[in-house]
């Protein structure tokens, strides 16, 4: 180990951030946590839905817009409205009203793909923790986690002002929280072994995807504190320099390849058999 690395006790559970939320750089280099771009979509992505092309960003951030106009579907029109007033909020505010935001993930989640369906199921807000060696406990709240078996999706949205580079793009709260979903799984089949976690990242209207494998030989190393060996990749899709610039909600082609992405995720998940 190098000396920069001593000096940060990377090795030591007891210099981990003592909350997931406050996660910074070097919390992710003691769990041995990289983020980089996906090669291509079908890396992070595992089908159509009309995206409704004449609703775009222009239309959208009309303060007049008729809403009643748009679409014959009162669930589709439910989420242009909810759409309308995430782009308004963030216009007038320097961030994005955080029950807006909730707002929409909560439509996309319940009533676009119903991930609250069984074998899936919903839950918000919990309160989830994993263990770093015999004595460290961290905890961390998600907004929304969608949970089947070996698959669980974890929706997570960030106030767009709070993050940057500085922090990595909040990155490592989403590794923390990416550990403490898969955790759950291990902790219920009380053995370690290969756990696949999806994430969804909204900010704004703006979303990310992620995708990564925690392999069972990572949990072993865990349970006697920061791996010394094993790590974990967190792909992300789509690329950019700027983690923070995903696919826009509010233009049709990217608003496509959100439901296209949430889709193929949701009979992934739906379909696995342990």
């Amino acid at each position: 180990m190098s000396n920069g690395e001593n000096s940060e006790h990377l090795d030591d559970p007891d210099f981990l951030s003592d909350y997931v939320s406050s996660f910074g750089p070097q919390d992710v280099r003691s769990l041995r946590v990289n983020f980089r771009p996906g090669i291509n979509a079908q890396e992070v992505i595992p089908y159509h839905i009309p995206p409704n092309r004449g609703v775009n960003r222009a239309l959208l951030q009309n303060e007049n817009i008729n809403i009643a106009q748009l679409s014959p579907n009162n669930y589709v029109k439910s989420f242009i409205k909810k759409l309308h007033e995430v782009i308004l909020s963030a216009r007038a505010n320097t961030g994005t009203n955080e029950s807006l935001t909730d707002a929409l993930v909560a439509h996309i989640l319940y009533r676009v793909f119903d991930f609250d369906q069984w074998p899936l199921g919903i839950n918000p807000h919990p309160r989830l923790k994993f263990m770093v060696g015999p004595d460290v406990s961290l905890t961390v709240i998600p907004e929304f986690v969608v949970k089947c078996q070996n698959y669980i999706l974890l929706d997570k949205h960030l106030h767009n002002t709070a993050i940057g580079p500085t922090n990595n793009y909040g990155e490592p709260q989403i590794a923390g929280e990416i550990l403490a979903c898969a955790n759950e799984n291990v902790h219920e089949a009380r053995i370690p072994y290969d756990v696949t976690v999806f994430v969804a990242r909204v900010i704004s209207t703006y979303v990310t995807f992620y995708r990564t494998t925690i392999k069972k030989e990572y949990w072993n190393e865990l349970a006697d504190g920061c791996p010394l060996d094993k790590s974990i990749t967190v792909a992300r899709w789509p690329v950019s320099s700027d983690p923070v610039n995903g696919f826009d909600l509010a233009e049709p082609n990217r608003r496509q390849a959100v439901l296209d992405a949430l889709c193929r995720i949701y009979i992934v998940i739906s379909e696995y058999q342990p």
